[in-house]
């Protein structure tokens, strides 16, 4: 077969090499690229003031109160109180039918009786065992049988005395008396009922210490300031009025109605706030302002929370920490101290901003939502 020569076929490239590279762009240097310019959402911060709805309506309550119940089991037969009685310690609230345990205490004082009487015997044969054994009249075996059943009769005789006591005190739970001084809220059996060990039959109150008892909801809470004071006042009497404390706010939610119980310690509540009284409680003094923002605006670095706040002019963000509240899930952000009025947070996309990156968005700004 026949190729043509190398030689001319390589000329020909050589020569066709300066033609290309006149074809070729001026300038073939890549030019730096261009900042990337990132567009993002945003809103503009507008503090605002957290109030609980203007007031909340509550109830007084015990800070304190117990359960009381029976020690046993049986037949409630008769109770003394009801609710609204005033108590003292030691007195009597209820009987239970003492039949069975006043029977099992006389057999337990025979049973403690027989047990002195073999006692009595067997010492008294012991001494005689010892004297015999002494004169050489008795062997060592029948003494040793002598001793043995004297220490087991006094053994018997322990038993039965604290067996004795033990029936005693039954007799005694058939009683229930109030182990403090104090109102009775609650009444959670009848006379004729058979009540069952421990089960609640008259709660007790100490009405000395009383606190405020409000259902808030659950932006209320989030949005609420640290240690506020509460004006607590009596419905339909405004002038009755005692100042408190938040002193527990439950942590989950009732499942229904969605709300926190918040109790409110009383600081020498007067005497009209009687336990179930309706109440009114109010902010005594304006919190400070909150913004509440979405979550997506929050990024954390190194324990601490941050936002990117957004120059206008410049188009450029910058990293601003910011503190915030306790957060439930993945609701929004309440931001306590870090904003200021008018300043333009990003809403979206923080993840992907660094310090300073240019950034596009929309001058129609929406505002911060109030809590």
């Amino acid at each position: 077969m026949w190729r043509p020569p190398a030689k001319p076929l390589l000329a020909a490239l050589l020569a066709l090499a300066p033609t290309l590279t006149a074809c070729q762009p001026q300038g073939g240097h890549h030019a730096d690229a261009a900042p990337v310019i990132r567009p993002v959402r945003t809103i503009t911060v507008e503090p605002v003031t957290f109030r609980m709805g203007g007031s909340a309506t509550g109830t007084i309550e015990a800070r304190a109160d117990a359960d009381l119940g029976f020690r046993i089991a049986g037949k409630l037969i008769e109770r003394k109180v009801d609710v609204g009685s005033l108590v003292k310690a030691g007195d009597v609230l209820g009987r239970l039918d003492d039949q069975d345990q006043r029977n099992a205490l006389r057999t337990a004082e025979a049973n403690l009786a027989s047990a002195k009487a073999d006692q009595v015997q067997a010492r008294n044969e012991e001494s005689r065992k010892r004297e015999l054994l002494a004169n050489g009249n008795a062997p060592q075996a029948q003494y040793d049988a002598a001793l043995l059943a004297m220490r087991t009769a006094d053994a018997k005789v322990v038993a039965t005395q604290a067996a004795l006591q033990s029936a005693r005190d039954r007799v005694g739970y058939t009683e229930l008396r109030a182990d403090r001084d104090g109102v009775v809220t609650t009444i959670g059996a009848e006379p004729g009922q058979v009540v069952e060990a421990g089960q609640m039959v008259v709660r007790v109150a100490q009405p000395e210490e009383r606190e405020a008892v409000f259902n808030v909801a659950e932006t209320g809470i989030r949005a609420a300031p640290k240690d506020p004071v509460i004006d607590v006042s009596l419905a339909g009497a405004p002038d009755i009025v005692a100042v408190g404390r938040v002193r527990e706010i439950s942590p989950q939610a009732d499942p229904v109605t969605r709300t926190h119980t918040v109790r409110i310690a009383l600081d020498n509540p007067p005497d009209a706030l009687r336990l179930g009284a309706t109440v009114i409680g109010r902010l005594k003094q304006p919190p400070a302002p909150v913004v509440e923002l979405p979550g997506t605006a929050l990024f954390e670095e190194g324990g601490r929370s941050f936002v990117w706040l957004v120059d206008p002019k410049a188009q450029a963000v910058r990293r601003q920490p910011v503190v915030i509240r306790p957060r439930d899930g993945d609701g929004p952000v309440i931001v306590t101290e870090g904003l200021t009025r008018g300043d333009v947070v990003v809403t979206a996309g923080v993840h992907s901003l660094s310090e300073g990156q240019r950034v596009r968005f929309n001058q129609k700004i929406e505002t911060a939502a109030a809590p």
